[in-house]
């Protein structure tokens, strides 16, 4: 498995948020691709099975096939960032699953048919088309941030029990959020992945426990978190409903 990515960095999270503000509106196409681009040398789409209706047989720059992106889903794009044991919103079929689990994250179309899992070659990126269920719905924002918060405290009150560290504030940029989100949204965006980034600074180390019980504790409350700060972004990142 690749290692994650700073949250601010994810590939999927700047193809989510600004193909959702382009269905609402909120930016043309030609920016938003633009904006999923950022400074590396170019995206390609790569469609092998034709899902999106480009050619099956060569890749397709993302500027030509951002409008197959857009009426693939014409509602709102799903950021996934899946981890053993926790793999909502996807729910299939195996192949994009396994996909996005080796890659810790994927775009995925709200109404099923299409899901995107970005692979770095170089420095350009392509996004492979796979087929894919409709996923589970994430949870509110509300739902998420609470959760978060719970496994937070919980993390908190047994790592200070044991007396080992659970980990140092990471240099994370925090997460920016496409035109049209509420502020809400961007503080929940912005909360999650510093915890996100926290957490696999963390887990890099044993947080100078001392005993494998100690550590063992430690790891697990702290991918708790981590999990629960990853559907946090995953809430902040799927369009306002409200």
């Amino acid at each position: 498995m690749e290692a994650p990515l700073p949250a601010s960095e994810r590939l999927s999270l700047r193809l989510v948020v600004n193909l959702n503000a382009v269905l609402h509106g909120r930016l043309a196409a030609e920016r938003a691709a633009a904006e999923v681009i950022g400074d590396d040398v170019a995206h390609h789409l790569v469609d092998p099975d034709g899902l999106l209706g480009l050619d099956p047989l060569t890749a397709t720059e993302l500027d030509d096939g951002f409008a197959a992106l857009v009426a693939a889903e014409p509602e709102r794009w799903l950021l996934a960032l899946p981890v053993p044991g926790a793999l909502a919103p996807l729910r299939g079929p195996v192949a994009l699953n396994t996909a996005a689990l080796a890659a810790g994250e994927a775009a995925v179309a709200e109404g099923g048919s299409v899901a995107l899992v970005p692979h770095r070659v170089g420095q350009a990126v392509q996004w492979r088309v796979h087929a894919a269920a409709r996923p589970f719905a994430p949870p509110t924002l509300y739902e998420a941030e609470r959760e978060l918060s719970e496994a937070v405290l919980r993390a908190a009150t047994t790592l200070t029990h044991l007396d080992v560290a659970s980990g140092t504030r990471p240099r994370d940029r925090g997460t920016a959020l496409a035109p049209g989100y509420p502020p809400r949204a961007r503080l929940a965006a912005d909360r999650a992945a510093r915890l996100l980034a926290a957490c696999d600074e963390a887990l890099a180390t044993d947080g100078a426990a001392i005993t494998l019980h100690e550590a063992e504790v430690r790891s697990r409350e702290l991918r708790v978190v981590r999990t629960a700060a990853g559907q946090a972004l995953c809430a902040a990142a799927g369009w306002p409903e409200a």
